[in-house]
């Protein structure tokens, strides 16, 4: 049976209810196992309305391969009442009609047919083992025609959403995520920005990153603080006859405890854009753009948004981007910081300084003190490395300091530790500035063992 469902939520609001407001769907085929984007559709809701005594959902559906060109519009009717989903068309015809609470077959309707249908519950779960799911609300639940699995419709109670929907030739799947939730508020609101930053000698932001999840009993969304990112524009200079931006960059993990030394990096920057990496990030006005690309000789989707974010009480603008890929794309239109987002890491900006201006609150480093951990590393010559370890005992302890490419040891040092705060030199070959070596530290006591890694860029 095929699974077209199961793609990765990005968690991003502060309840499980609210994962379903994306209101962008992908539309596509599946056949001998070659599954083909053919293209989009965007949901506008509408205000409920009385069919027969009982509310329904008025929407707008708009199917494209480019926002700018709606080939198709369709109106819809929608009800989630007491277990049992409704989808009416525009003539008030019925296209779904399923009691979700039943878990036996069922005669239902799916696209206009009634017919006799079977549930599969959709096991979203990454734990193990997989016979052991105890269905939910929350759990996605497939009802498909019981002589053709291929025609289906997945309805997600606690969301009260169709997720996924397949007539046995094409099917439409909404997309889940932080981002698209982000694109869909640009479109509601035709937010629109303009990316051509103005900002002057010691203005900065600070880049926060942290894991986001909803508590499986109270669908609260829960957060762990992983790492920030402090980034300041320090200047002008010229490089190959190019402007560029010289910026300076620091950080500290907070998983690690560990603290990244301030490193300077060049931005080029000319009237038509500037150069993140090998990026190159246009100065333009920034709108909705969907769009479906041809790609490796495959169809892919491009999406792009402007949304808003409010952390603390700043509120800043942002601009969005997603593809078919798992990352999620950010562009800043008052800062040339570009940032991306993986899995259930989300980042935020928490505090800017643009035009001597401050909003925000920056946050500041904390330190681990309930295991051991890296504090500092750092090169204070061209031939000495700085160290700064917390240790919860005294331990036997091993350093080693290698060259990344050659994996030799260029410098080491065996001492015994105390407990708390250990600061220690180590001497070593001869260091290349900008250069990055690792550390390895291993750690031996009476009643553990253990080690841990990192690395530093040499500034000598």
């Amino acid at each position: 049976m095929t699974l077209l469902f199961l793609t990765q939520f990005s968690f991003g609001q502060a309840s499980r209810k609210e994962m379903a407001e994306s209101k962008i769907y992908v539309r596509a085929t599946y056949f001998d196992q070659n599954n083909e984007i053919i293209g989009l559709q965007v949901r506008t809701d509408f205000k409920d309305t009385l069919i027969e005594n009982r509310n329904f959902l008025k929407f707008k559906t708009e199917d494209f391969t480019d926002y700018s060109d709606i080939e198709k519009t369709d109106i819809y009717y929608e009800s989630f009442k007491d277990g049992n989903y409704i989808l009416l068309n525009r003539t008030l015809q019925t296209v779904h009609n399923i009691d979700y609470n039943k878990t036996n077959e069922q005669i239902a309707t799916l696209f206009g047919e009634q017919v006799k249908t079977s549930l599969e519950f959709i096991d979203t779960r990454r734990s193990y083992p997989r016979d052991s799911l105890v269905a939910t609300d929350k759990t996605p639940r497939k009802y498909f025609k019981t002589e053709n699995s291929e025609i289906y419709a997945l309805l997600i109670p606690a969301l009260k959403t169709l997720a996924v929907s397949s007539d046995g030739q094409f099917y439409t799947k909404q997309l889940f995520g932080d981002n698209y939730n982000d694109i869909s508020e640009g479109i509601k609101n035709n937010f629109q920005t303009n990316n051509r930053f103005d900002i002057q000698s010691g203005d900065e932001i600070q880049l926060f990153y942290r894991r986001k999840w909803y508590n499986d009993s109270t669908g609260i969304a829960e957060y762990q603080d992983k790492q920030f990112k402090n980034v300041k524009y320090i200047g002008d200079t010229i490089v190959d006859g190019n402007k560029s931006l010289k910026m300076e960059i620091e950080g500290y993990n907070y998983l690690s405890g560990s603290k990244e030394d301030t490193e300077e990096f060049l931005i080029q920057v000319s009237d038509s854009g500037y150069y993140s990496g090998n990026q190159f990030i246009p100065f333009k006005d920034y709108k909705t753009e969907l769009k479906i690309i041809g790609q490796n000789g495959q169809k892919s989707f491009s999406l792009q948004g402007v949304s808003k974010d409010t952390i603390n009480g700043f509120t800043y603008e942002k601009i969005v981007q997603a593809t078919s890929d798992p990352y999620r794309y950010f562009i800043l239109p008052f800062f040339p910081m570009p940032f991306v987002e993986f899995g259930n890491v989300q980042g935020i900006i928490t505090y800017s300084k643009i035009k001597g201006i401050e909003k925000g609150t920056k946050r500041e480093r904390t330190y681990i003190t309930d295991e051991n951990n890296i504090r500092d590393i750092s090169s204070v010559s061209d031939r000495k490395v700085e160290i700064e370890i917390y240790f919860l005992d005294k331990l036997d302890i091993d350093i080693e300091i290698k060259d990344y490419e050659t994996d030799e040891i260029i410098g080491s040092l065996k001492f015994k530790s105390k407990k708390g705060i250990n600061s220690f030199i180590i001497e070593t070959d001869k260091l290349e500035k900008g250069k990055s070596y690792s550390v390895q530290i291993n750690y031996k006591g009476d009643n553990n063992s253990g080690s841990f890694s990192n690395g530093f860029k040499s500034k000598h």
